[in-house]
């Protein structure tokens, strides 16, 4: 037997150790995989705004409720139920006034006395700060402007379409952009997931009947994707639109899913 010292055979250990790791990564198919689910929204959300100006708060709550109330019958008409309504957030602020006149100082013409038979000719310069004391300035009540907004959620877009045709006869202030979105989307993500790795799986499979190999178990799995969604009109459902009155058009949503995969080699 040969007497090797201790110190080659410690590096000749590692060195074996090292190959064979890289040997063992190397005996790996890695693929990435994605999945896709397209499905149109199925939840949709509106909020607008009813306001009113004046100096008596009492009486702008009395007319912005008055508002509201016509806006919430309109959408219970159309079978809205009440916990799909928020009417609750209310807000008062203070207006501020700028006056009608803002004067910025005033120079008068002036004959000054004089010991010679010709008085002095000039002119005074009042600053404004002089002019517009608080004691010389009419007080006028507080303007005020309150605001409710209203949300109202819809589980059809023919309801929103109903809805918005009532909703322009009443004095509405603001009317918000309509927030579509899809109910239940992580059951849906959950099969976008699914299908992204079975097409990992097939693509493994074709990398190894060509590369003549046989392909082994799964050993890694990577999810890139966190329920990701990626809106998308479509076309065919805008062109089937032929009728007078508009119907509003929602599109689909993509609910993508992507892996990486790593597969043994037998």
């Amino acid at each position: 037997m040969l007497n090797i010292p201790k110190v080659f055979q410690l590096c000749l250990f590692f060195i074996t150790i090292y190959s064979v790791e890289v040997k063992a990564d190397a005996q790996v198919i890695e693929v990435s995989g994605e999945g896709i689910i397209e499905v149109a929204p199925n939840n949709f959300t509106l909020s607008l705004t009813i306001s009113e100006r004046g100096r008596v708060p009492d009486k702008l709550k009395a007319s912005v409720d008055k508002r509201s109330n016509i806006v919430i019958n309109a959408a219970e008409s159309i079978g809205v139920k009440e916990e799909a309504i928020n009417s609750a957030r209310v807000n008062l602020r203070v207006v501020e006034e700028k006056p009608a006149i803002e004067l910025h100082g005033v120079e008068v013409k002036h004959k000054f006395p004089s010991t010679n038979t010709k008085p002095l000719k000039g002119s005074v310069y009042i600053d404004s700060n002089e002019i517009s004391t608080q004691k010389y300035e009419k007080q006028k009540p507080t303007l005020f402007e309150l605001t409710r907004r209203v949300t109202i959620n819809f589980s059809s877009i023919d309801d929103y379409d109903k809805f918005l045709t009532q909703i322009v006869k009443i004095r509405v202030n603001h009317i918000s952009s309509l927030s579509m979105t899809v109910k239940d989307s992580n059951k849906l993500y959950q099969q976008a997931l699914t299908q992204a790795i079975s097409q990992a799986s097939q693509k493994a499979s074709v990398i190894a009947k060509h590369a003549g190999v046989t392909l082994g178990k799964m050993v890694y799995l990577k999810e890139l994707s966190n329920n990701h969604y990626q809106p998308q009109y479509s076309m065919a459902m805008m062109a089937e639109d032929s009728s007078v009155r508009h119907r509003s058009l929602t599109g689909t949503n993509k609910i993508k899913a992507s892996v990486i995969v790593k597969f043994a080699i037998n």
